[in-house]
């Protein structure tokens, strides 16, 4: 499993559905609480939409929806 998966079943395990949108060069991805106890979020990169880019648009959006990503 990439990390990249592994970080979006900790936010869908928070209970956010997640979904993931790959267009004109960019990734996109939503996540939207299921119980409506949190606002939804938005995360983006518009560097491309390769592995490199969807793991750093997958960092923001677990920011957002408060998963704390260890450095290193």
């Amino acid at each position: 499993m990439r990390l990249a998966d592994s970080i979006l079943a900790q936010i869908r395990g928070m209970g956010y559905i997640v979904k993931v949108f790959k267009i004109n060069g960019s990734v996109e991805m939503h996540a939207v609480h299921l119980a409506c106890e949190r606002e939804p979020q938005i995360a983006r990169c518009n560097d491309g939409y390769g592995p490199d880019e969807e793991y750093r648009a997958v960092c923001l959006l677990a920011e957002a929806c408060g998963v704390e990503l260890e450095d290193g």
